[in-house]
């Protein structure tokens, strides 16, 4: 599946998956907020013609309308909404909000979504085995609504692993829009813009039918919908406050809370523009497969992916399975611990009917690598670990990975690379001095010396090398986006595009499709820390320091990072002791 952003209307009209339809500071919001408050019948309508016939005949509707209407009407605003009853019907009129919804009446699913839902929407669209089309609502409207825009690039970036919702929220208050909106917008201005910014507060995914009546009905993702106002002709007197629910199950995927608890996303990369790319690179895959294997494997192996990439947050991990080795107490996690993973991946979502996955566990013997080896264990991986010694001005971190992979009784491979030109670097050269940075100035610093030339795609390649000769099912490594030092191959951004390659260049990849898994990318070193404890990671036999020696030098970027996150998780670093 991929995840698209419509540049024209007539990809929108044309589109026949899942459409999701974003209007920042209005419609998207105004409608969660209603079924949010616990609304059972909220109908849109896009003409206000419609909506003057439709209330001739139910005037126990409350109105909420963008356009000026002659007739008693509440403004199409979240505020407004979110004072409402939750017994009583409402319908809602807007311009480009309800345009833009109208436009994907061909689509097999439409969904609603803003910030205001922003993770939740997410999450859904995690488990769509379809490809997705966002839809700035802009597009029926005036280009200077830039919040959709901004709203629909951060939310494909975020299914991707890349960015937040956060920083596109600062993007939009810098914008003179935001002023003219503040100022220009309607008097309840100001108090919608703190519902429609405030991210994920109204945790409901708006779900859209049509009526051949001029209206859409809309009701929460996940849930029956209110077929009787889908009927051919309405009755006269239709008892709208409660109206009879014939159990007819929407035209959809299973909502995101009934998935199975290893469901893997499937959510693929995007290819921005001509939607007509992604089938050209599907078929363009399909036939380099079916050259090289053989039509008769080619049919009969999961479908390739467009472009082999998934980004999406697991929520349920299944139970471990890892034992120490005998005659040594095991210190694996005894439940599985969820956390912020993001996953670049070509897999399918059933994992080729598996019940036992294989992984590669990027190892090198500190904080970060250990929590994803117990991480993955818990999430029930069969794991071999893999460090690869590169000419570390010490051996104290190699020590501590064989340490714990023997304590935890798992294959533990070790590899030595001689490449001269690493010398370069201070974490390799003795006679260069550490970086000793204030560590509120450690993101300001740059790319330091210590960073290892292309370490984590040398990494990345060798632990590629070794999953297509064992044949595992995932490659799962410790980079982190929050609290590091500036490294360019720690990014998502990076495993994003190592993914892809790994997925098109190896046997396994091309095949059955492969998983790269970051567990710790979104997460804060105080998070990282939390999640250790929780699966009870030996953090005395880790280690972290570039200095190497008998203890932790405190000093350099990684002994500080380290710090802060023991010192903000109130939890104690044994290794110190």
């Amino acid at each position: 599946m991929s995840v698209l952003i419509a540049k024209t209307a007539g990809e929108c009209e044309q589109w026949t998956d899942v459409a999701v339809i974003v209007d920042v500071l209005r419609t998207s919001t105004t409608l969660c907020e209603l079924l949010a408050r616990g609304k059972k019948t909220v109908l849109g309508f896009d003409k206000a013609e419609d909506v003057a016939a439709f209330k001739t005949r139910h005037a126990d509707f409350e109105v909420y309308s963008e356009q000026d209407i002659a007739m008693s009407h509440e403004d199409d605003s979240p505020y407004a909404a979110s004072r409402a009853s939750g017994r009583t019907p409402a319908l809602v009129l807007s311009n480009e909000g309800m345009k833009a919804l109208f436009a994907a009446k061909n689509a097999s699913t439409v969904l609603v979504g803003g910030f205001c839902n922003f993770y939740t929407l997410a999450d859904v669209l995690a488990n769509m085995d379809k490809d997705v089309l966002l839809v700035p609502a802009s597009l029926y409207g005036t280009a200077d609504a830039v919040e959709d825009g901004f709203c629909v690039s951060a939310l494909k970036d975020c299914v991707q692993g890349i960015g937040n919702p956060e920083d596109a929220i600062v993007e939009y208050n810098n914008s003179m829009r935001c002023v003219e909106f503040l100022k220009q917008g309607p008097k309840t201005a100001e108090k919608d813009a703190k519902i429609a910014f405030k991210v994920d507060d109204l945790k409901v995914v708006p779900q859209v039918s049509f009526s051949d009546q001029g209206y859409a009905v809309c009701y929460p993702y996940g849930t029956q919908v209110p077929a009787a106002w889908l009927v051919t002709k309405q009755p006269e007197q239709q008892p709208a406050a409660a109206p009879v629910q014939t159990p007819v199950a929407p035209a959809q995927e299973e909502p995101a809370a009934k998935t199975v608890a290893n469901t893997k996303s499937g959510l693929k990369s995007f290819f921005s523009g001509i939607l007509n790319t992604v089938k050209e690179e599907k078929e363009e895959l399909e036939q380099e497969i079916a050259n090289s294997f053989g039509e008769t494997q080619a049919e009969n192996a999961p479908a390739p992916a467009e472009d082999l990439l998934d980004a999406a947050l697991k929520q349920a991990p299944a139970q471990p399975t890892a034992k120490a080795a005998a005659g040594v107490q095991a210190t694996a996690p005894q439940q599985a611990v969820p956390s912020a993973e993001v996953t670049f991946s070509g897999k399918t979502a059933a994992f080729g009917g598996k019940t036992k996955k294989k992984a590669i566990v990027l190892f090198s013997g500190g904080l970060d690598s250990t929590t994803c080896l117990y991480w993955a264990l818990a999430h029930g991986y069969e794991c071999e670990a893999l460090t690869v010694s590169y000419g570390q001005r010490h051996d104290r971190e190699v020590l501590a990975a064989q340490m714990i992979a023997r304590n935890l009784g798992i294959k533990h491979h070790m590899i030595t690379l001689n490449l001269p030109w690493l010398s370069c670097c201070s974490l390799v050269d003795k006679n260069q001095v550490l970086p000793d940075v204030a560590l509120e100035d450690i993101p300001k610093e740059g790319i330091p010396s210590t960073y290892v030339p292309g370490r984590n795609l040398m990494f990345l390649s060798i632990a590629g090398s070794l999953l297509d000769a064992i044949h595992a099912d995932a490659i799962i490594a410790g980079p982190n986006a929050i609290d590091f030092s500036g490294y360019p191959d720690c990014t998502p951004a990076f495993f994003k595009a190592a993914a892809d390659a790994l997925n098109r260049g190896t046997k396994m990849g091309v095949t059955e499709g492969i998983e790269v898994l970051a567990p710790l990318m979104r997460m804060s070193k105080t998070d990282i820390v939390r999640l250790a404890a929780k699966l009870k990671v030996p953090f005395e036999l880790t280690w972290s320091c570039y200095a190497g020696g008998k203890k932790p030098c405190g000093h350099c970027d990684s002994c500080k990072l380290r710090a802060k996150g023991f010192a903000e998780a109130g939890v104690h670093d044994t290794s110190l002791d």
